[in-house]
């Protein structure tokens, strides 16, 4: 029986790590349910694909430690949330200093492991087969206390993509990273196949650039690599049923996962089926 083809995608897992490089160990004050909560919890297990495209790439450090989805240059103080940080999205410091890492801590993470994952990136989008590069992240039902500009009572929908344009995907004040036809395309794919998860009908299912409207990685590498991209947010509240405590999900969690993961896979087989692009 001969094997499936892979999809024709690059898929980018920038939050889906929890280590702790060496190099700071002994400086990080968080317990693993706080590095869960903080980056995109199980990202890693939700978006294993690594079977299903081209290329796949999971960055295995914790979001609070190092976030490849920033610019290098995007760093506290100015911005406590940047490439690296100083306090979660609930406000707990990180680093045993409150002023956080020194700038030649900040320097050896980036080019031990920062770069190289980008350079991944910009390798594997010169394949010529690859099509479209996804970014995927998880996102809580709700903004959490860090989040500036929203409402923290505002409900999330259960699947946000971006493409850094407007509610259509169609361009405001700068270039799209994928065309507003791609985008909705597999909005609506989507959307037909996960509309029987809506608990609450105050919940959108699939809403287009809002309130992600695409960050560093997307932005980038669509200007710089030549294909289009699209980041992905799934909510959290479709596989994570209690506050998470350990390294990998139980197995309720991780059936759930499996059926997004299906999910996903089947509406970019549909989406890259003759016709649709």
């Amino acid at each position: 029986m001969a094997s499936k083809a892979k999809l024709p995608v690059l898929v980018s897992v920038p939050h889906g790590g929890v280590k702790i490089p060496y190099e700071t160990k002994r400086f990080c004050r968080l317990k693993i349910k706080q590095i869960l909560k903080d980056g995109d919890t199980w990202a890693g297990f939700l978006y294993d694909l690594e079977d299903c495209v081209l290329s796949y790439h999971c960055f295995p450090l914790a979001r609070a430690v190092l976030d490849v989805n920033r610019a290098p240059s995007d760093r506290p103080p100015k911005n406590p949330d940047g490439v690296v940080k100083t306090y979660t999205n609930d406000f707990e410091p990180i680093w045993s200093k409150d002023s956080g890492l020194s700038n030649h801590q900040v320097e050896v993470l980036l080019n031990k492991y920062y770069y190289p994952y980008h350079q991944n990136l910009k390798i594997s989008a010169r394949n010529r087969h690859i099509l479209l590069g996804l970014d995927c992240h998880t996102m809580l039902d709700r903004a959490p206390p860090i989040t500036t500009g929203t409402r923290i009572e505002e409900k999330r929908p259960l699947v946000c993509l971006s493409n850094r344009g407007d509610q259509h995907g169609e361009e405001i004040d700068e270039p799209v990273t994928a065309p507003p036809g791609l985008l909705k395309t597999l909005a609506g794919l989507l959307e037909e196949r996960i509309k029987n998860q809506v608990r609450d009908p105050a919940v959108p299912v699939v809403t287009l650039n809002n309130p992600f409207k695409g960050g560093y990685i997307s932005k980038k590498h669509a200007l710089e690599d030549g294909i289009p991209w699209i980041q992905v947010e799934i909510n959290r509240s479709l596989y994570l049923f209690d506050p998470p405590q350990q390294h990998e999900p139980n197995r309720e969690s991780m059936w759930q996962m499996i059926q997004i993961k299906n999910c996903l896979v089947e509406c970019l087989e549909q989406l890259f089926a003759p016709g649709n692009l």
